[in-house]
């Protein structure tokens, strides 16, 4: 039994004012587009559709949060290199990204 099969979507944050209130600890995917964040998180969960899927480069672009345990939380990033999205939409994507690398809470252990 996977340890994180009770993941469940939680939020879409597309401004830093949304990110959850309760969170203790998050694990960031990053990477480029298409690498297959969203794939690895439902693998990880052990649900195939818990993430979006796609094969179009640049689909997610705001941050998915998926709620673990209380105050846990995978989140899905944009990715990054390939992603066909107006200047506008890449801007607000380093908006949101360049804030949390800063201020990312690590996590030492869950048990």
């Amino acid at each position: 039994m996977p340890l994180f099969q009770q993941a469940i979507f939680h939020t879409t944050v597309a401004d830093l004012r949304d990110l959850p209130t309760d969170s203790q600890c998050e694990v960031a995917f990053a990477g480029r587009s298409n690498s297959g964040k969203s794939s690895a998180i439902n693998t990880l969960a052990n649900h195939s559709r818990l993430a979006f899927v796609s094969k179009t480069p640049g689909r997610t672009q705001h941050l998915n949060y998926f709620r673990l345990d209380p105050g846990k939380y995978f989140v899905d990033l944009p990715g990054y290199g390939f992603a066909k999205a107006p200047e506008a939409i890449r801007s607000q994507w380093e908006g949101l990204l360049a804030p949390i690398s800063v201020t990312v809470k690590r996590c030492a252990a869950w048990c």
